[in-house]
């Protein structure tokens, strides 16, 4: 070989370093932190809480980057604060809902949107604390959630859970989920749900009653 040949080769072969060097220096950051966390993943995806949380956190604390953007952080923080959030954890629902809306990644969400918002609809079913405020913000984002929130509400509320006749009767007052603000419908849902004494039920079934024998008032003055 001659030593312009070799000199040629000795530049593609530094280009190759130069450029090879960050992407494996980067994949070895990924490979072994996943390797780290392996053990509680699996301990996660079998239900435990604390390691659902813990994956969680060690990702949602390495968002920031260009690196935590191509690695998709957020996308895998959100998918195990959701995972602690099925396990009806406050911590997991309310970080599950500020990453989607914050982080920042590279690739598509791998989370079902539709499984998100069951797991924020057996939370708030659940009094899991702002798991409904964070459904109602995900609610006046987008209809289907609604709708969707507005069926399983029925369903446990059938079924004979008093959080979710109130919340159904809740939607009915602001209109959500294809719903109307009628008190012959809403009225039974306020009731059974101050009969399990949830806070300020009772009240709203009275204001209810108030208003049906107002109207009723008013149709006989005519």
């Amino acid at each position: 070989m001659s030593l312009s040949s070799q000199r040629t080769y000795s530049r593609i072969v530094a280009m190759i370093a130069i450029i090879a060097f960050p992407i494996a220096l980067v994949l070895f950051a990924f490979s072994s932190c996943d390797v780290r966390k392996r053990s509680e993943k699996h301990a996660c995806k079998a239900g435990k809480l604390e390691q659902c949380l813990d994956v969680a956190q060690y990702y949602d604390n390495k968002q920031g980057g260009i690196i935590s953007f191509l690695m998709s952080h957020a996308d895998t923080a959100i998918a195990y604060y959701f995972e602690a959030c099925k396990l009806q954890s406050s911590i997991g629902c309310d970080r599950m809902m500020y990453v989607f809306r914050h982080g920042e990644q590279a690739k598509n969400l791998s989370t079902d949107l539709g499984q998100m918002a069951d797991a924020l609809i057996d939370a708030c079913v659940g009094r899991i604390d702002k798991a409904c405020d964070n459904l109602a913000a995900y609610t006046s984002d987008t209809d289907w959630v609604a709708n969707r929130s507005a069926i399983a509400f029925k369903q446990r509320c059938d079924r004979g859970t008093a959080e979710a006749c109130f919340r159904l009767g809740a939607m009915h007052g602001k209109n959500l989920g294809g719903l109307h603000n009628n008190a012959e419908e809403v009225l039974p849902l306020y009731d059974k749900a101050c009969v399990a004494h949830i806070a300020n039920s009772c009240e709203l079934a009275q204001a209810y009653r108030d208003e049906q024998a107002k109207r009723g008032g008013n149709a006989a003055d005519k």
